[in-house]
């Protein structure tokens, strides 16, 4: 990660600048089919060392990269585009397509190496895969701190579509650990989460339904993270992710109507972070902050995500 610094990209790619630059558009692009293993390893590689640094910086490992990018319910495999130099992936962008019942296919990407930037290779990539699909797009979180990154969407035609705060915080040892209610004590797990969907996320009931098996898909999922207010019918999804340089507990929602019921569940989720040695607590919210500040949890960012216009 030495060989990262932060650049002014002048908008041609969304990624970190770097120290030598290959200085040539001659890396190929292909469409893969499928993910295999020592692929996923390589995005997973490139992702990382493309957002270290940054208010997105996490760990990223190749069992989350495959269960991100491949649809929960159906197991399609996303629209994948990769560069390569000779043997190297230079940049990848990916879309995994939408689950049944959502209304967009979510990006990600364009991921392009630091010796592979400022010849255009983003846009290509972004073209590429836009090109290959016919479902409307959302970008994942593009953080407001990684410049040239909004300029690159905008650029590209794209809107702001909405804006994420991002905060961080420390685990705490035995805050709330001892009231927690966890998806491990519950027996109607689905019926509980997706009644908690139609009624917070405001989500129609057949996608309601789905919520709780589009969590499970995902390589982070516990059921001893997923923190319960039964009285309620309030949760919080928490998403421990490790690899071999990090380790985070992600506060990925919380569902509750009432402010002491939400901060119960933030303080319990320090204490879970705590119990799992992960090294910090991280949150990522489109509401207001206030909840996350008032357990101890700092704003250290925000996200826009984009959005092409007229349906795509």
């Amino acid at each position: 990660m030495n060989d990262i610094r932060r650049s002014n990209t002048g908008g041609d790619e969304p990624t970190t600048g770097p120290h030598t630059q290959l200085n040539s558009p001659d890396s190929r692009i292909g469409l893969v089919g499928s993910l295999e293993p020592g692929l996923c390893e390589e995005l997973a590689d490139l992702a990382q060392r493309c957002i270290a640094g940054y208010s997105d910086d996490r760990p990223v490992s190749a069992s989350l990269v495959r269960s991100r990018l491949t649809n929960a319910l159906t197991g399609a495999p996303p629209v994948l585009a990769v560069a390569r130099h000779g043997r190297e992936v230079t940049g990848w962008c990916a879309v995994r397509r939408p689950e049944p019942g959502e209304a967009r296919a979510r990006l990600w990407g364009p991921v392009v190496a630091p010796s592979a930037r400022r010849v255009g290779l983003g846009r290509r990539l972004l073209r590429r895969v836009v090109d290959a699909v016919e479902w409307p797009l959302v970008t994942t979180d593009v953080p407001v701190d990684r410049a040239g990154a909004g300029d690159f969407f905008s650029g590209s035609g794209w809107e702001v579509l909405d804006t994420i705060t991002v905060l961080h915080g420390s685990p705490a040892a035995g805050v709330g650990v001892l009231d927690a209610i966890t998806a491990a004590d519950v027996t109607d797990l689905e019926a509980y989460v997706a009644t908690a969907a139609r009624r917070f996320a405001g989500v129609e009931a057949s996608f309601a339904e789905s919520t709780l098996p589009r969590w499970r898909d995902d390589a982070r999922f516990r059921p001893e993270t997923l923190l319960l207010d039964p009285p309620t019918g309030s949760l919080l999804l928490a998403l421990a992710q490790r690899n071999d340089t990090a380790s985070e507990l992600l506060l990925a929602e919380v569902w509750a109507a009432e402010a002491d019921v939400r901060r119960r569940l933030i303080a319990q989720a320090h204490a879970v972070a705590a119990g799992r040695k992960v090294a910090i607590v991280r949150a990522v919210t489109r509401q207001g902050p206030a909840d996350f500040v008032a357990c101890g949890m700092r704003v250290t960012g925000r996200c826009h995500t984009f959005a092409l216009p007229g349906g795509r």
